[in-house]
């Protein structure tokens, strides 16, 4: 509508409508378009700044070019308590309220030759409880032609305080995992280690400022390798892994047998932030199952041999560790325990026997086919034929006799009837 228009309405002076639309406009309530030589008035599309302040849920505090507080929006009397006649027009400084003196903290830490916008983040305690602001410091130009600033204060209380508690469970975390006995291996969503426990640093023998943002994959070779990375893409898919058998290398070289367990570390978004991984060292078990196996089958080719196999201790009187049926069946014994209780020295024929043999055996550590007259525990003689391996410490004393023992008896019995 023209001025004429609205007089016209209104039923009001001419020059007093005029005077009351350059008011209205000059505050960004009305705007004006000239149609040829009339000015058309129209109702404003633009936000009045003070209306715009009272969108925003933080606290918003405007000052002019002196730094007197121009406006404020309704979360700063919220916070501070204080009617909003008691803040306009003064200057921040001038404020006995603690969000205030935030305020002139993070004025006087701008530099004054800066240009552009100025974050800063500042702690205050409002009404006993502790807030945490990070304040926007922005240069404001007003349609009048001066300038100010608007601080806009982000309340990231909640937001720090997460954080504080992130920081101190990670701090026990990581006391923990520096104290556990088990190697654990924290790695990035691409595989990059970021944490090696002192377990670890024992295990494969690098220090964490050796292998931190090395390839986790670097600790393996070969196939092992190619399954931990099939590994940690089940786990970049929220999958845990558990007990999985792998090879690992240390630092010299040496070969380990491992179980494996990786879980994907979440962050509070669902996102997988990384890995953690525990590694158990199971090399000595796997070595045990191995020799175990091999002693089984051992034992078992032994006992289907005609001849006594045995093993005894190298003192003078001697035990006997172990022997298979043959042997048994050869000295007349119904078990390895019945022979057990007996000394090696009892059952020998002349009683130097023992100490003769002992004797060849410290001198050339070993004898062969030397033949022996034994008895049985029913007092039957019979001979032997044995060859024996001598097993000493480090002193040269003899530790334990390995020895091949056949029955000859009946080759002396027909020899002697010819």
């Amino acid at each position: 509508m023209t001025i004429s228009d609205l007089a016209s309405d209104m039923k009001m002076n001419r020059n007093l409508v005029a005077k009351y639309l350059d008011m209205l406009l000059v505050s960004g309530q009305v705007e004006m378009q000239v149609v040829g030589a009339a000015k058309v008035y129209f109702v404003s599309r633009r936000v009045p700044i003070s209306a715009l302040l009272e969108f925003s849920k933080d606290p918003v505090i405007v000052t002019g070019s002196d730094r007197k507080i121009l406006q404020v929006n309704e979360p700063v009397i919220t916070l501070t308590g204080m009617p909003r006649d008691t803040l306009l027009h003064h200057l921040p400084e001038e404020i006995d309220n603690p969000f205030f003196q935030l305020i002139c903290s993070s004025g006087e830490s701008r530099d004054p030759h800066a240009k552009g916008e100025h974050v800063c983040d500042l702690s205050c305690i409002i009404h006993s409880d502790e807030f945490h602001f990070r304040i926007k410091q922005v240069p404001t130009a007003f349609e009048d032609g001066s300038d100010g600033f608007t601080f806009i204060a982000e309340d990231v209380t909640g937001r720090k305080k997460y954080e504080e508690m992130l920081q101190i469970s990670e701090a026990r975390y990581r006391g923990i995992v520096q104290s556990i006995g088990e190697a654990i291996i924290g790695s990035s969503p691409e595989g990059l280690i970021t944490s090696w426990n002192k377990a670890a640093e024992r295990l494969y023998g690098f220090t964490d400022g050796e292998v931190l943002s090395k390839p986790i994959t670097d600790l393996l070779s070969g196939t092992s390798r190619d399954n931990l990375i099939a590994i940690l893409g089940q786990v970049a898919r929220g999958e845990t892994v558990r007990r999985r058998e792998m090879r690992m290398t240390t630092r010299g070289g040496r070969v380990l047998d491992v179980l494996l367990s990786i879980s994907p570390v979440i962050g509070e978004n669902g996102a997988i932030l990384g890995t953690s991984a525990i590694v158990q060292d199971i090399t000595g078990e796997k070595m045990e199952q191995y020799l175990r196996q091999h002693e089984d089958q051992y034992r078992t080719l032994v006992e289907d041999l005609n001849v006594g196999i045995y093993r005894s201790t190298g003192d003078p009187r001697g035990r006997f560790v172990w022997g298979n049926t043959a042997l048994l069946n050869i000295l007349g014994y119904q078990s390895i325990s019945d022979l057990r209780d007996i000394p090696v020295a009892e059952i020998f024929n002349q009683p130097d026997g023992r100490r003769e043999l002992l004797d060849d055996l410290r001198k050339n550590r070993f004898v062969k086919n030397r033949m022996l007259d034994l008895k049985k525990p029913d007092g039957t003689q019979f001979s032997v034929n044995v060859t024996a391996l001598a097993e000493f410490d480090e002193n040269g004393n003899v530790v334990f006799i390995n020895g091949i023992v056949q029955d000859i008896s009946h080759i002396i019995l027909q020899n002697s009837g010819r």
